[in-house]
């Protein structure tokens, strides 16, 4: 099952950490304001950091946290994941509609205590993944938007609260005193990058892949 990756900001310092958070809000209104408009570039850079984050902790686990050798497997692997999601767009599609029911699954049920949660936030996903291919553009709207949104507001909250409280930016969802308030900003967030998005029409340049990205 696909998940947004961890950012780990422990070990920055504080410009470092500006930066960082700062560089995922810019990426969340991207995604959030102009999924559909760039998907193809959307779903390249999905494919990049998703497989960039999976190479690079395969990486930091064989060489014992060798920063430069995790590093080259990040970028090797962000560029194969890049490139594979680019080119099979159909996969991509389906990795979008995954990513985002997912991340809304995982939201809003992850606290349940009921042993079947895991498997209904997976199911959920495969839903989403499946809707995407069938109605590709209000669910890929509703997925970028949704997406992006997660990483505005997860950087607004690390700005808001700030270290101890978060260490990673996914921590901002477990904050349990302001959990409701920090859904009730993605839900917000979330329906005006999608409204935005169906304001400006569809995605630019060609409105349907062609037969090759199909494969």
């Amino acid at each position: 099952m696909y998940t947004i990756p961890e950012i780990d900001i422990n070990s920055l310092d504080n410009n470092q950490v500006t930066v960082v958070v700062a560089v995922v809000m810019g990426l969340g209104a991207l995604y959030c304001f102009f999924g559909y408009k760039v998907l193809k570039f959307i779903i390249g850079l999905t494919g990049f950091i998703i497989a960039g984050s999976v190479a690079g902790l395969m990486m930091h686990w064989l060489t014992d946290g060798h920063f430069i050798s995790s590093g080259i497997g990040a970028l090797i692997g962000g560029i194969a994941g890049a490139f594979a999601l680019f080119f099979l767009y159909r996969t991509g599609i389906f990795s979008l509609g995954l990513l985002g029911a997912t991340l809304v699954a995982h939201n809003t049920l992850a606290d349940r205590p009921e042993s079947w949660i895991p498997l209904a936030i997976l199911g959920l996903g495969v839903v989403g993944g499946l809707c995407a291919l069938v109605i590709e553009q209000p669910v890929m709207k509703l997925a970028t938007a949704t997406l992006g949104a997660w990483l505005i507001v997860t950087g607004a909250a690390y700005f808001i609260a700030g270290s101890p409280e978060i260490t990673d930016l996914s921590q901002a969802f477990t904050l349990h005193e302001h959990r409701k308030i920090i859904l009730g900003a993605w839900a917000v967030t979330s329906l005006a990058g999608a409204l935005a998005q169906w304001a400006t029409g569809g995605k630019g340049g060609k409105s349907k892949p062609t037969a090759e990205e199909d494969d």
